[in-house]
């Protein structure tokens, strides 16, 4: 069987970057999406030093031409897609519901949902025809959490855990699986503790605080590893849920 292909958006740093790396080291041919060029050259470079392949296209994803032209430079590039990772999020506006920009609030659920969508969409005449194609939507716990002032973030995974729940009904030979993956060291939750305090409660800003300070933030390559290895192997079986990186399931099927 030839080298299966995955496309992961939002792979320039922090999880994305990750993932795509443990794609690589399992075989995978990478197909990179982020908005920075410069960025995910550093990544595809990381891909090829290790042996692997990596194609790129930079863009918003939540531009329908953008995602069009991923699916095309990935099939183009390895001649087949059998899943994609829809990690590309933000979590702007951090501001209460009376005080957030509308603008900002809508650019959020076009980043964290319609892109998820667009992408998926253009996929699926792909994944049909794989093996085995796979949706993996990165979500968060904020999807079954409320928290003050993340109103559209949280709601945004809230809506993708959803669409995800959808798609598993409606394409049942296509896994689609969210995916919560911990609290994680990245460039989101320096965000978080560089402006959370002007929205959120503040006992609740002082946890995520002192998690930072108490060095209890995951590596990206923990759930990077996982996230990789759902991608290539979950069965179709778990379609349609919402599970944890760390999940027993999860850990068992890292272990086949």
């Amino acid at each position: 069987m030839s080298q299966p292909s995955i496309i992961v958006t939002g792979a320039s740093r922090g999880l994305g970057r990750a993932i795509a790396l443990e794609l690589a080291r399992m075989g995978a041919a990478v197909t990179l999406n982020a908005r920075s060029q410069d960025a995910l050259a550093r990544v595809r470079e990381e891909i090829e030093a290790m042996g692997g392949r990596a194609e790129l296209l930079a863009g918003d994803v939540s531009q329908p031409d953008v995602a069009e032209r991923l699916i095309a430079a990935a099939v183009l590039a390895f001649g087949r897609l059998d899943a994609v990772i829809n990690n590309a999020a933000i979590l702007d506006p951090l501001a209460r519901i009376a005080d957030s920009d509308p603008f900002e609030w809508q650019r959020n659920l076009q980043i964290n949902v319609v892109g998820p969508y667009l992408v998926t969409q253009a996929a699926l005449p792909h994944l049909r025809r794989a093996p085995q194609g796979r949706v993996i939507n990165v979500s968060s716990g904020a999807a079954v959490r409320a928290t003050a002032g993340w109103s559209a973030y949280c709601s945004s995974k809230a809506a993708l855990n959803m669409f995800t729940a959808v798609l598993a009904e409606e394409e049942p030979e296509v896994m689609a699986l969210t995916v919560r993956p911990g609290m994680v060291d990245t460039a989101m939750q320096a965000e978080l503790r560089a402006q959370g305090d002007r929205a959120m409660k503040p006992e609740v800003y002082r946890r995520f605080i002192d998690h930072h300070q108490r060095g209890e933030l995951l590596p990206p390559e923990l759930p990077g590893h996982a996230l990789a290895a759902l991608a290539l192997k979950a069965p179709l079986s778990w379609s349609g849920r919402f599970i944890s990186w760390n999940d027993p399931k999860v850990e068992a099927l890292l272990r086949k």
